[in-house]
């Protein structure tokens, strides 16, 4: 299959790049790669139309200046060319989360393997990083744990590799679905994986944490069925808005039920962690 590649500059960089991604992310655009000076967006030939360049919100922000080039990517070159924008991360000097194609460091507590296909979850974004930095710092020793909207399955199988008993792992894309059943593979673990949604979960109290980092929208709408999955006391990590959003999460939070504990920020990004009471 071939892609087109748009590749946009931005001047502030910043908040523009996370705007505009929220934004393309309504598109069939299939995945993002974070530039020093903007973005790279990535979407198939046949669903590429140009009027979703036409009218991006991110111009209309003041002073904000939008530069953009469109090229189209043989599929022969697809992987090549993915492979050159991803670069390994480090969360802590103790976890990296890197490619196959990447060098193995020595002496790391975490390494995880992530092929660096279209899904979410690469650790680049920075909701992805705030969770797993936030999980560095918690005991999962024979927890039993839900991974939900996991796309390439990294913090699934990062809280197995730091002792979790037992993870499913949840998404709704086939396409995250299968690189999350790979990237499983490939780190060795264990993870229950399904395709779907929230219908998926039951009514009785299992998880002793949930990680759902997925946007806003979805979360105060699916909370009530996170919630009635954990166990009293139990904790849920909530990622992928906005800080400004918090508030909202802590009132839809509050309904089912959930004590907040903590937050932290990243480039304008939140994850709040709450308890079952």
């Amino acid at each position: 299959m071939n892609y087109f590649e748009i590749t946009f500059v931005l001047d502030p960089l910043l908040p523009a790049r996370e705007v505009l991604i929220a934004e393309l992310a309504e598109y069939p655009f299939e995945s993002f790669a974070e530039t020093s000076n903007g973005l790279k967006a990535y979407i198939p030939e046949n669903a590429f139309d140009k009027a979703y360049l036409e009218d991006l919100m991110v111009r209309n922000i003041p002073e904000q200046k939008v530069s953009l080039e469109v090229i189209l990517i043989e599929d022969e070159n697809w992987n090549a060319k993915w492979e050159s924008n991803f670069d390994p991360i480090w969360v802590t000097d103790q976890m990296i989360i890197r490619a196959p194609f990447h060098a193995q460091p020595s002496g790391v507590k975490y390494d995880i393997l992530i092929e660096p296909k279209m899904s979410f979850g690469t650790g680049h974004h920075a909701t992805t990083f705030l969770v797993a930095q936030a999980m560095l710092e918690m005991n999962w020793h024979g927890k039993c744990v839900l991974d939900m909207g996991a796309g390439t399955g990294v913090l699934g199988i990062l809280a197995q590799k730091m002792g979790a008993s037992e993870v499913d792992a949840i998404d709704i894309d086939e396409w995250a679905f299968e690189n999350m059943k790979e990237n499983n593979e490939r780190n060795g673990t264990s993870m229950s994986m399904h395709m779907g949604g929230a219908e998926l979960l039951g009514s009785v109290p299992k998880y002793d944490v949930i990680l759902a980092n997925i946007n806003r929208n979805i979360l105060t709408r699916d909370m009530t069925y996170y919630a009635q999955t954990l166990k009293s006391g139990a904790l849920i990590m909530f990622s992928g808005f906005y800080a400004q959003d918090e508030q909202d999460i802590k009132d839809a939070a509050a309904d089912c039920g959930l004590e907040f504990s903590h937050s932290s920020a990243k480039e304008q990004w939140a994850m709040m962690v709450f308890q079952k009471r």
